[in-house]
């Protein structure tokens, strides 16, 4: 059973034989192995071990790509197979390694478990840190977006940075602060997922046209998909604590990446495919006549592709009972009510904001300790998250108050809210998001701060 699967670029500059020396490292300093004196410094091929424990390393390398790794296989007292296999190919431009880990057992257990993430993962990290998933630095620290960032915002939220693994979005709530920690997230992610960092509450509120509406915000977390086929949100409100919500985001990514396809390169039957292919060409140039060896490689190669096709056949039923959709999680169960529109936010939270305040209405109004009571309260308590409508209407308020004349400092904050302005005659027309559906009239000079108020009372009542 496959417990755990991820792939990531390191730095291109590291030498397939630091990375598996590496791989060594972690086997012989590992406190539970009785290998840390059967494998050699600077290994490269060859199997060490015996049916309890083993350590199979291959290598492959050519004039353009290099490939190697190890499988490390392990049974323990239960009798429990654990079987990770780490693999690392490199090219001109990159250095793409692999980390599976499969668990079994011969004889019936009532559960399998899962198992930590192995810890080749965060070492690799530490020592190799800085390869490319597309536009994105793959390290084991958060990604802090500045406020000029909003153009790779977009890119990170809609699906076009050209990465491989997913991005997970921290927001900031209203007071500028961070529901969880990204630093220690980015550790318990590292090799999984990048962690992202928005600069400020405004930095939200200002890219919600540019990416359609998908951004969190408010505090909320989010996880995207690189290949844009869904995102899972956290409400802030949700949980009991910081590392209550990390374990949640953490579990969600380690599941989800088990049906992601790995690169064929990345797999121990490519290694062992291309391995056995080189030594058959080296047997033929040499022109041995030796049937018996010809007949091991041949054998090995047919091996790793009968493997390669038990793997391409889990990950197809794999995914055939995969949930990839849009998912609003909350603990380990998650249940989703997913309503159609035809509009779209004219300012953040502005429809979800709309529902909410219509769902409380109806539960206040609903019979005390009800069925309709309870799954009222239940919708309100799950998607409560404030958007930008008291912020818009407190900041209108203020500027319509002292509204006498459309001077140059009004007119910079109409724009800041959202609004375009047209001129007319004696009259300013302004339009929200310039909405042409939602027409309002101002004066060119007011009259006193009543006039203001009042404007402000008919603008609050059309679009808000």
């Amino acid at each position: 059973m496959l417990t755990f699967k991820t792939q990531f670029p390191i730095a291109v500059s590291t030498v397939m034989s630091e990375f598996m020396d590496c791989c060594r490292i972690w086997v012989v300093k590992s406190p539970h192995t009785k290998l840390a004196s059967e494998i050699p410094s600077g290994v490269r091929e060859g199997k060490f071990g015996d049916d309890t424990e083993a350590a199979n390393f291959g290598f492959f390398e050519s004039e353009t790509i290099s490939s190697g790794g190890i499988r490390y296989e392990k049974t323990d007292d239960d009798g429990v197979r654990w079987v990770t296999d780490v693999i690392g190919h490199k090219s001109e431009k990159s250095f793409w390694v692999s980390v599976q880990l499969n668990v079994d057992s011969e004889l019936p257990v009532e559960r399998l478990e899962q198992g930590k993430r192995p810890y080749i993962v965060k070492l690799l990290m530490e020592k190799f840190a800085g390869g490319y998933d597309g536009e994105l630095s793959v390290t084991d620290d958060p990604i802090f977006l500045a406020s000029t960032d909003t153009d790779l915002a977009e890119k990170i939220i809609c699906a076009g940075t050209g990465s491989v693994m997913p991005a997970v979005y921290v927001s900031r709530d209203h007071s500028g602060a961070l529901i969880l920690d990204p630093n220690l997230l980015a550790k318990w992610l590292s090799g999984m997922a990048h962690v992202v960092v928005e600069p400020s509450r405004k930095f939200s509120s200002q890219i919600t046209r540019q990416v359609y509406g998908e951004n969190v915000y408010g505090g909320a977390v989010a996880i995207y998909w690189p290949d844009g086929v869904g995102k899972w949100i956290y409400l802030p409100s949700k949980w009991s604590s910081p590392s209550a919500l990390q374990a949640a985001i953490s579990k969600k990514i380690r599941i989800s990446l088990l049906y992601q396809r790995l690169r064929r390169e990345c797999t121990w039957s490519y290694l062992q495919e291309v391995t056995s292919r080189q030594k058959l060409e080296i047997l033929r140039a040499s022109g041995s006549d030796n049937i018996e060896e010809y007949i091991g490689h041949f054998d090995k190669e047919i091996l790793a592709k009968d493997e390669e096709i038990q793997r391409l056949e889990a990950e197809l039923v794999r995914a055939r009972y995969s949930k990839r959709g849009i998912q609003y999680s909350s603990g380990d169960e998650e249940h989703t009510i997913s309503l159609e529109t035809s509009e779209s936010d004219l300012y953040q939270g502005e429809q979800v904001g709309l529902i909410i305040e219509s769902l409380k209405s109806a539960a206040t109004s609903a019979e005390p300790h009800s069925r309709r009571r309870n799954i009222l309260d239940a919708l309100v308590v799950s998607n409560d998250n404030p958007g930008d409508r008291d912020e818009i209407l407190e900041r209108l308020k203020e500027l319509l108050r002292q509204y006498t004349s459309m001077t140059a400092p009004v007119r910079a904050e109409f724009a800041n809210l959202g609004f375009t302005i047209y001129e007319e005659g004696k009259h300013y027309k302004l339009l929200f998001q310039d909405d042409a559906r939602y027409p309002f009239v101002l004066p060119k000079t007011g009259s006193d701060w009543r006039g203001g108020l009042n404007a402000f009372s008919d603008l609050k009542k059309r679009l808000f």
